[in-house]
This record gives C-alpha cells, structure tokens and sequence, in this order.
C-alpha cells in the first residue's frame, strides 16, 4: 500500500469472531499490537527497548467495512508526528485488498526505573523517521 513502509500479516482466529461471525471491533486493536510488535523486533534496537517503555496514551479505529474468518488480513503501518517523547504510528487494516479499517496510537517514552516522560535518543527518533512518509 501506497504510503506505508511496514506491513504485517493477521491470521484471523476462530476466537476473534463475534456472534455475527465478524472479527470483533476490539479485536483490531490486538491486530494493530501485533503490527506494533513486528515493526519493533524489524527495525528497532532491543536494547534501548529495555531501558525505555513506550506506552499508548491514545487510540482511535475508524472502521470501514466487517472483516471474516477466511479473508486475507494484512497491517498497513507507517510513523506519523514525532515529538521530544511521544510519537504516533498510523495504520490501514486490509481484508483481501479492501480496507477494512484506519487507525492511530500516540505512544508515549517513560522511564522503566522512574515512570517519568523521558525524551527519545537520537537514534531512535531517526529509526522512527525511516517508517514516515511524507
């Protein structure tokens, strides 16, 4: 997908379904987590993930269409605003080529010893960077 550097396969499961036979709405936001993680273990440096938390402070899922147990499920992410300790991820979710909904989180940086705010290191705002568009 245009615009989007990251993407992510979902394997829809039997237990995502609600009673309409449609992946549940607050189940997207367990597919975005997933997205989340794959994009971390693919472009980010684990070490600093250790001594840095990031935390979602907003979420919004604007759906689209309903996505079933058989279609093809695919992740669309890409970094939107980055600021001194919070950035935004953005996504699509897809169901065989068709979006099947948009997204946002605002992710913000703490401390792991303090839970204070702590600003990004150089390095990772510029690893964030690499997954925007313009």
């Amino acid at each position: 997908m245009d615009g989007f550097p990251f993407s992510c396969p979902i394997q829809v499961r039997w237990r995502d379904l609600d009673a309409f036979a449609h992946v549940n709405n607050a189940t997207f936001a367990t597919y975005l987590e997933i997205a989340r993680t794959a994009v971390w273990h693919e472009h980010f440096d684990g070490r600093e993930a250790m001594d840095i938390s990031f935390f979602v402070k907003n979420l919004a899922i604007d759906y689209k269409r309903p996505v079933a147990l058989y279609d093809k499920v695919q992740v669309w992410l890409r970094v939107g605003k980055i600021r001194g300790a919070s950035f935004t991820f953005e996504y699509v979710v897809e169901a065989n080529g068709e979006i099947a909904a948009e997204a946002m989180t605002r992710l913000a940086s703490v401390n792991n010893t303090t839970g204070r705010p702590i600003r990004m290191s150089p390095g990772m705002r510029a690893m964030l960077e690499k997954l925007q568009t313009d």
